[in-house]
């Protein structure tokens, strides 16, 4: 399915590599993410009238946002390496998956696997064209205008759209889903400020978000009232709404095309949720056991109710937990292709079941779905998957497996591969596409301000504040060798922060590379600069200079002896920490210590750099702590949402998710980072792309990343599964990470 081992969050939360940086992307549409699956009776050349945005005030939003993509759908080819079948349409299509779900409900997961599941049973008011890679379009909307200070967003609703309880597709369905979202103010049932809420609430008043304000909310009747008294939901008629921002932000269509931003059936989940949280053994004392009055007036209540849970009775550390997240008989609350039928929590084995009367989507060709079943199964074991893949090849069943890319010539050919960049398949009856990626890379960051684990004290010693010394490193890795013996070229070398085809178009710019290469000769030369006049001045990560002698990065010796070497070095060890089990970045910290340390070792430097493998939770509580306890570890990121300052500002601006910890704090950065913003409030991509272009100049020359690799997605699955084509740049986390599957057009 996704990226790495436990690449499981979102972009605002960091992603951990593994081997071969990639688990396989399997079936996807229409949302931010990237492979489609599409009956070639069901494709359309363009689509329908209806699909086109009514055009807004502000024409440089319009080329982004507002015009649906007339591609067809034939030109979006792939790199399938055998001849699918043409046998009969599967009945039950499985899915051998790596991970397991965390919640199933759209308004509190924040987990890739979970949106590969939802997304056929809940959908958004916009999402992405078929067609188009970048191009967000009404779905349950009909149409929406945008006001010129882009403040107000007016939505039309498809009429006769039902969710799968009967219930109609309504503006107060609208006005309970986000609301709800809203209130849940990103908690779990254990938790809160970890979930997706803070994607919607920046649009909004950031102190009424506990992720974005960092401050404890006080739960309650009247939190409820504050949020709603936002009018974030202003309902105008029975189909028409207005969306009120506070904060404008020309990525609004990408955020409401999200899966947290689906939409439910207000009915069902205040029935099944008010049943949960009146039992006994919940230990709520909610204000309303019963709803009165108005579906609106409900609909309050219930958000009072709700909010009640928070740190209360079986959930003293979150929310109240909720009906679609724990029931094993799934759900009726979505208005989308599948129904969720079956959820069996001990197995971990979810069964979606083709809906009857769905409405068919936005284009003119009805989306019908002709797969039946779906099954998802947890099968951790990879070998395990390899052999039911190779079985179902044989017996005619349909499947798809995840499989890491350090495992991808157990499948495919390496001489084709490697020679030829063709994926082809040395299983009869099984197919691979690839390779596709995704808006997600792989990173080390050099930081500046560490501090000791136990004592919380800052090291004299802090190596990667002088830039000599982080292009020594950065200039002693070979990434494009690693990146072919070791990551099976299942990737590419990262350039900058900013993965290929991320929107707006034009913020990837492929002629700002690093400022670093691989070269041993460049790597001594820094070493010994660094060595023998010693960086003396440094900065804390708040911007104020240091006391002298506070910090001391003296090591080996200023003067060389006659045999060219350091007589009595002063010694310093460098650790380089890598998550357990990641194979790539491990090659690339062995390889960096190598280099360093024959360095050393020729001149006597006392230089010494170490590669130490740590546990993912415990590498993430000690990388962000703030101030971070590493000098150089490896992680990455993956989008929220595909816009390029959901990358920029946290991996650039001062105080972001990276910045904060790592000790970097450029005020230059800081100008162009609200430059960046303020261009995205008014509309101007020109300026966003500007500002993106000039963020990432500014981060290589300062070398605050060795940057490793861009992410790359590969599926595989038996022939007999057809209609597979790939649309190159929606694959995001927005929609999941690397993008959910989407079965309704499979056949």
């Amino acid at each position: 399915m996704f990226v790495s081992l436990k690449m499981q969050r979102l972009g605002r939360n960091a992603i951990s590599t593994t081997a071969a940086a990639i688990i396989i992307v399997v079936l996807i549409i229409a949302v931010a993410a990237g492979i489609y699956f599409f009956a070639s009776s069901g494709t359309t050349s363009s689509t329908s009238a209806s699909l086109t945005t009514s055009t807004t005030s502000t024409t440089s939003l319009t080329t982004t946002h507002s015009t649906t993509s007339t591609t067809s759908t034939t030109s979006l080819t792939t790199s399938s390496s055998s001849t699918s079948s043409t046998g009969p349409v599967p009945t039950t299509f499985s899915y051998e998956s790596a991970e397991t779900p965390e919640y199933l409900d759209p308004g509190i997961s924040y987990f890739s696997y979970d949106y590969n599941i939802m997304q056929n049973v809940y959908e958004p008011l916009l999402w992405y064209n078929a067609s188009c890679s970048t191009c967000v379009i009404p779905w349950l909307a009909q149409s929406y205008t945008v006001s010129s200070d882009q403040k107000v967003y007016s939505f039309t609703l498809r009429s006769g759209i039902t969710f799968a309880d009967g219930e109609p597709l309504n503006s107060t369905a609208v006005y309970f889903s986000l609301n709800r979202l809203l209130v849940f103010d990103g908690s779990t049932p254990t938790g809160h400020a970890t979930q997706a809420t803070w994607l919607i609430a920046q649009l909004l008043n950031a102190s009424l978000s506990t992720t974005l304000s960092g401050a404890a909310q006080s739960y309650g009747n009247n939190y409820v009232k504050q949020v709603l008294a936002e009018n974030f939901v202003q309902i105008t008629g029975p189909l028409t709404f207005n969306i009120n921002v506070m904060n404008p932000s020309s990525a609004v269509p990408e955020l409401l095309a999200g899966q947290w931003a689906t939409i439910i059936a207000p009915n069902y989940v205040m029935q099944h949720d008010l049943a949960m949280w009146n039992t006994s053994s919940a230990g709520y004392k909610i204000p309303n056991a019963a709803l009165t009055g108005t579906t609106q007036n409900k609909i309050d209540q219930y958000l009072q109710d709700l909010s009640s849970t928070c740190n209360a009775g079986s959930t003293l550390g979150g929310c109240g937990a909720t009906y679609l997240n724990t029931s094993q008989q799934g759900s009726l609350a979505g208005t989308g292709p599948y129904v969720l039928t079956s959820n069996q929590l001990t197995s971990n084995t979810i069964t979606l079941t083709a809906r009857q009367g769905y409405w068919g989507g936005p284009y003119s060709k009805a989306i019908s779905p002709q797969i039946k079943t779906v099954i998802f199964k947890f099968v951790p074991d990879v070998t395990t998957r390899e052999i039911d893949l190779q079985n179902a090849a044989k017996s005619g069943q349909a499947l798809a497996i995840d499989l890491p890319g350090t495992n991808l010539y157990d499948i495919a050919d390496r001489s084709a591969w490697l020679n030829t960049n063709t994926l082809t398949s040395d299983i009869s009856g099984v197919s691979l596409y690839g390779t596709f990626p995704f808006y997600g890379l792989t990173f080390d960051p050099f930081d500046t301000n560490v501090t000791n684990a136990l004592s919380g004290q800052y090291y004299k010693f802090q190596p990667f504040a002088d830039l000599r010394m982080r292009t020594a490193f950065a200039d002693a890795v070979n990434m494009t060798d690693i990146n072919i013996a070791v990551n099976n070229k299942v990737g590419t070398v990262a350039l900058n922060v900013v993965p290929p085809g991320l929107p707006p178009t034009g913020s990837f710019n492929s002629s700002i590379t690093p400022a670093y290469s691989f070269n041993p000769d460049q790597v001594q030369a820094m070493l010994l600069s660094a060595m023998q006049s010693p960086l003396t001045s440094f900065k804390f990560t708040n911007g104020s200079a240091a006391p002298a002698g506070f910090f001391d990065n003296a090591f080996g010796c200023a003067t060389l002896g006659s045999n060219n070497k350091c007589s009595n070095p002063i010694p310093q060890t460098v650790p380089l920490v890598v998550p357990s089990g990641d194979t790539v970045d491990t090659a690339i910290f062995t390889q960096i210590a190598s280099v360093i340390n024959n360095v050393s070792a020729a001149y006597n430097m006392g230089l010494t750099v170490t590669v130490v493998p740590v546990p993912t939770g415990q590498l993430l509580a000690n990388a962000f702590s703030v101030p971070t306890h590493y000098y150089m570890y490896a992680l990455g990121w993956i989008d929220d949402y595909p816009w390029v300052l959901d990358f920029l500002t946290p991996m650039f601006a001062p105080n972001g998710a990276y910045t904060g910890a790592d000790g970097w704090n450029l005020a230059q950065m800081a100008t162009l980072n609200s430059q960046a913003n303020a261009a995205s409030q008014s509309g101007n991509i020109g300026g966003i792309v500007a500002a993106s272009n000039a963020m990432n100049t500014l981060g290589n020359k300062e070398v605050m990343y060795l940057w490793t690799l861009y992410n790359v997605n590969f599926v595989t699955m038996t022939s007999n599964v057809q209609g597979f084509y790939f649309n190159p740049s929606l694959s995001t986390a927005a929609a999941a990470g690397v993008g959910p599957e989407y079965f309704a057009t499979l056949y």
